[in-house]
């Protein structure tokens, strides 16, 4: 499949049905199902279980089957948090929030003439229900009401296993057989099964028709921005650190190979840089395994190291342009390794990959850059590229003949640039220093905290 038929299945796919799986027990199905109407465009598929923990068991194939997963809640999300995030996973939950909870105690009110101080409630976080009370001008005390959370899970979601739901089963109960309460209103629903089995009298949290709509939006609009973000063409720029022009047939045709397998285009070319044409999706699937395995492995082949520039783009020309700004920074780290740059759409250098996660804004839309610029009368894409260098030099004492290597320029423009950094302080002198062998001192020079952006 070429490049461009994929860019256009990818773009159709906006306009045509998406699936999302629900996965929640068989009541919460129930309860929502008869808002499905208002999303023709989607269609719903059910993942059941009857504790939440079971999400994990098929949260996979559930991701294999749809194009968004949508949890019950927060605690089935956060018991598959892992394989979400390890995975990729385009998933939410249904948020709990203060409408729930009011729709529910005027629920009770009206059908169940329960009393507040007649009722035990768990929910995610205390504050959503003293926000209520607030916000309605319904006085109480502490001492009225009983009220459970399990905020922790939502602080550290790693702490999911520390969830106990006997534990909430156990506060309704003890409650209600001390004659403290009349009813329990839980946001749990294996919680509210456990005390319907019980005898205990319960009711599960009304689930509101707009919190369900808010949150079936919200992920289509993520699922349709992601599509975008992947349909972004990618180019890959590489660059061998030895002249391979001997093995220029060899090379081109493992290239192609590698782009057969990632359904891209290796772009014709005489000299380097080559050029890798593919989208977004298809560079951001990789693994990083994979990529360090394929770089070994050209490496070992070709007896040279390379230098590689990935740029993400919304049209080719800008791809390409990032792709190049990309492996010009590639120059600037290790001179005896394989090294990549990434330049995303938004112009911010990301890398080198795979060692650290730096992300520098090369576009000059930084206030602080655009001061800066404006004082020392240059262009903010200069000020940019200076930035990157204080990071890459861990802000250490540096020459100007380091700065003019940096910045491609010759020394005396970069002493023209110091003198005028100096000027304004945001740089100062930081010392001599002395070659080994005959030759003058040169003057070092480092950046002040004003320099700090």
């Amino acid at each position: 499949m070429s490049l461009i038929i994929r860019i256009f299945d990818l773009l159709e796919r906006l306009e045509i049905m998406q699936t999302i799986a629900i996965l929640g027990s068989l009541f919460f199905w129930n309860n929502i199902k008869e808002h499905f109407a208002a999303f023709p465009q989607v269609q719903f598929a059910h993942f059941p279980y009857t504790h939440p923990e079971q999400c994990v068991d098929f949260i996979e194939e559930a991701a294999s089957q749809s194009d968004i997963v949508l949890f019950a809640g927060s605690i089935p999300y956060y018991y598959c948090y892992e394989k979400i995030k390890t995975s990729s996973i385009q998933a939410t939950y249904l948020p709990f929030d203060e409408l729930t909870l009011a729709l529910s105690l005027l629920s009770l009110r009206h059908h169940e003439r329960v009393e507040l101080s007649e009722l035990s409630i768990d929910l995610p976080k205390k504050d959503s229900f003293y926000q209520v009370m607030k916000e309605a001008g319904i006085a109480y005390t502490s001492t009225d009401v009983y009220v459970k959370d399990y905020a922790l899970v939502h602080e550290k979601p790693e702490k999911i296993a520390n969830l106990n739901m006997a534990d909430y089963v156990h506060y309704h109960k003890e409650l209600y057989e001390a004659g403290k309460t009349r009813l329990a209103l839980t946001s749990l629903h294996a919680v509210f099964i456990e005390l319907q089995q019980l005898g205990i009298p319960a009711k599960y949290m009304v689930e509101s028709k707009q919190t369900f709509t808010a949150a079936v939006t919200r992920a289509l609009d993520a699922y349709q921005h992601k599509l975008l973000a992947s349909s972004q063409i990618a180019v890959v720029s590489i660059y061998c650190q030895e002249n391979l022009s001997h093995l220029h047939p060899v090379f081109l045709s493992t290239l192609e190979t590698l782009s057969d397998r990632l359904h891209a285009k290796v772009m014709p070319a005489q000299q380097e840089p080559y050029l890798i044409i593919s989208t977004r999706g298809v560079i951001e699937k990789l693994e990083p395994s994979y990529l360090r395995s394929l770089r070994e492995q050209y490496e070992q082949q070709f007896g040279t190291i390379f230098r590689v520039g990935v740029g993400y783009g919304y049209s080719l020309h800008e791809a390409e342009a990032h792709s190049s700004q990309a492996l010009f920074f590639t120059t600037k780290y290790s001179e005896t390794s394989t090294v990549m740059c990434l330049v995303d759409e938004h112009n911010r250098l990301h890398g080198p990959l795979f060692e650290n996660n730096n992300k520098v804004a090369l576009s000059n839309n930084n206030k602080q850059i655009l001061e800066i610029a404006e004082k020392v009368k240059m262009s903010a894409k200069n000020i940019n590229v200076m930035k990157q260098f204080m990071l890459v030099t861990n802000n250490r004492p540096f020459s100007a003949a380091e700065l003019a290597d940096y910045m491609n320029l010759s020394r005396r423009s970069a002493e023209r640039i110091i003198n005028r950094l100096i000027e304004q302080n945001y740089f100062t002198f930081a010392g001599e220093e002395h070659p080994y062998h005959q030759g003058r001192p040169r003057k070092l020079y480092k950046a002040t905290t004003k320099w700090e952006i």
